[in-house]
């Protein structure tokens, strides 16, 4: 920490002598004689240009300049602690927070999953788990503020990898609804009744309104919310029917039904990452895991619904 002219050794014999109170404490804490000790610190004096201590008696008594100093030296050596340890953690490659980010639609079932999936593994790592909108999920991982996202939002970018997957739809029914007895779910199906979707301007919501324009299809009434769980909810409470991804849908509420379409209702995902000149290796261990129990999850669902 040499600084205008002083040594890291000046400033530690300064820092055990305020600590201890003690010049011969402090030569031990330095593992060094007094002399050094009462050498270190007139040197440090000469080089600030102010007393730092008052010799009374043979005991040294800091002054108003020595303790305003020591006060500054003290936050300046808790940084640097934490330096050291963040240093030491840079080593053992177990640096910081691991950030994931979603959509709404998986924030609260899917990303909650993936992290208890890679703190078996990594049971170190802080995670970090966030929803944001898909389109400011792009702008966050082309920054690099997140390591793992899952976004609706197909924009790529070559400041990031991009992995994309196809996400089948399921609707979700009040389990005393008539359309629970039907093996499949039809479009028309939906005609007259109450659509519990995504918000307005969301890409699934958008691709089913087309969907219903096409196929002429006019629900009763429409309900926006933010997340799957909002609709799970509503569904449970017999508000109406909803259409949500086959992931969300593996963790139902009771009192709902969830059914499969009679032809694919889906839409597309990207899974981004940072490049691989980005990540360190944990990362890059990390990110391998969680794409694999994405993966998993994704055809777990598929599975289910879509045999």
């Amino acid at each position: 920490m040499a600084s205008r002219g002083f040594t890291d050794s000046q400033i530690e014999a300064f820092l055990w002598i305020m600590r201890t109170r003690s010049a011969t404490k402090a030569a031990e804490k330095m593992l060094i004689t007094q002399p050094a000790i009462s050498r270190l610190i007139k040197q440090l004096e000469q080089r600030l240009g102010f007393a730092l201590f008052d010799r009374v008696n043979n005991r040294l008594l800091p002054t108003r300049k020595g303790k305003l100093f020591y006060d500054e030296v003290e936050k300046v050596y808790a940084g640097l602690t934490h330096l050291k340890g963040f240093a030491d953690r840079l080593k053992k490659q177990v640096v910081g927070q691991f950030n994931i980010v979603s959509m709404p639609a998986f924030a609260v079932n899917l990303l909650p999953e993936l992290a208890i999936a890679i703190d078996s593994q990594f049971p170190g790592l802080d995670i970090g788990l966030y929803s944001y909108r898909s389109n400011q999920i792009i702008a966050e991982m082309a920054a690099q503020r997140f390591d793992f996202a899952i976004t609706t939002d197909l924009t790529e970018d070559p400041r990031y990898q991009s992995f994309f997957y196809t996400v089948p739809n399921i609707c979700l029914l009040p389990e005393t609804h008539p359309l629970t007895q039907k093996p499949f779910i039809q479009i028309a199906d939906f005609n007259g009744e109450t659509l519990i979707g995504g918000e307005p301007n969301e890409y699934i919501r958008t691709s089913i309104s087309d969907l219903f324009h096409e196929a002429q299809i006019t629900p009763s009434k429409t309900w926006s919310v933010s997340l799957s769980d909002m609709a799970s909810r509503l569904v449970a409470g017999g508000k109406g029917l909803a259409i949500i991804n086959c992931i969300s849908a593996m963790d139902i509420p009771q009192g709902t039904v969830a059914k499969p379409f009679d032809h694919l209702v889906d839409y597309q995902l990207q899974v981004i990452i940072p490049l691989e000149k980005d990540m360190d290796p944990l990362t890059r261990e990390i990110n391998r895991h969680l794409l694999g129990a994405f993966e998993q999850k994704l055809c777990q669902a598929r599975e289910r619904f879509y045999p």
